[in-house]
């Protein structure tokens, strides 16, 4: 007989990789989790996971009932949802996360706007990597995840999520304050052939930007240094070790010894947008979040375009 913690814990486990990780997650011990896995493969008669090294991966029985889980549990989070709309004014928790510099702009003033409006709704807040987002929205570990989706390369979205576009947010190029091309309006990805470039995390959406801008200008990028922290991209292009490609919404055109201008290339932007879970996008409060969300961002930029 299947349970739902045996499909959601098989669900967790194909998404995280791990019983480690899918343990965790769902607040077991491992030997719980192994437990209830062995449990599941007993009642079932057909092995569901097999020993590769010191770890379990799913065998393709393990694997095709994974995904009838995942849909499984997304009809029922559906279903729960639309209890929840009978119920009137959004409540309960929901798990947010986002990538640091849009946690630090827009989740302080989420988490105030929430206080303010919705008394019993709660929000728990985490800064996450858009990799890892995805995963965790997928195996609920959040409600809702904030995220980028850059033009050139853009969320490719596993089954069951679904995405809102909160705001655009273009790209800029920041340059030592000393620069050559310093103080012009607009650049063209093509001057930049010949200069050393500060690039993100090699493996991650924002690391292949530069890469794949430089490509369709007709140049290999020179890519010396890598950081997903815009801080530390910052004080490397401050102290001259490279230029870089940074988003509007870190705001680094006070930082000394930084230039910012517009990067003159086609698709060199990107969306904000929020990660949900199909059969939760219904769910009152993860709309009245969403809802919030983009307040927020209409806020923060009219607060930009004031101080500058």
């Amino acid at each position: 007989m299947l349970s739902v913690p045996a499909l959601r814990l098989l669900h967790v486990l194909r998404l995280r990789g791990t019983v480690t990780a899918a343990a965790e997650q769902l607040r077991l011990s491992r030997s719980a989790a192994s437990h209830q896995l062995a449990s599941l493969q007993r009642s079932l008669g057909v092995p569901l996971t097999e020993r590769v090294g010191r770890g379990l991966r799913l065998t393709e029985a393990g694997l095709r009932l994974a995904e009838h889980a995942g849909r499984v549990l997304a009809e029922l989070e559906e279903a729960e949802s639309a209890v929840e709309r009978l119920r009137g004014a959004p409540a309960g928790t929901v798990r947010i996360g986002a990538v640091q510099v849009l946690a630090v702009n827009l989740l302080p003033g989420l988490l105030s706007r929430v206080r303010d409006s919705h008394a019993a709704l709660r929000i728990e807040a985490r800064s996450i990597t858009t990799e890892d987002a995805m995963t965790a929205v997928s195996s609920g570990m959040l409600d809702v995840a904030v995220v980028p989706s850059y033009d050139l390369t853009p969320l490719t979205l596993e089954g069951g999520l679904t995405e809102v576009r909160l705001f655009r947010d273009p790209v800029r190029l920041a340059l030592p304050s000393g620069h050559r091309l310093a103080g012009r309006e607009s650049v063209a990805v093509a001057e930049l052939a010949g200069e050393q470039w500060i690039g993100g995390d090699e493996d991650s959406y924002f690391g292949r930007l530069v890469p794949t801008l430089c490509r369709r200008a007709g140049f290999a990028p020179d890519v010396v240094h890598h950081s997903g922290d815009y801080a530390v991209v910052a004080s490397f292009v401050a102290a001259g070790h490279g230029v870089a490609v940074i988003p509007a919404s870190a705001d680094l055109s006070t930082w000394p010894g930084v230039t910012v201008t517009v990067l003159d290339a086609d698709d060199a932007g990107r969306d904000i947008v929020a990660l949900l879970r199909t059969g939760s996008r219904d769910r009152p409060a993860v709309r009245a979040v969403v809802r919030e969300l983009r307040r927020q961002a209409v806020a923060e930029s009219l607060q930009r375009s004031v101080c500058t």
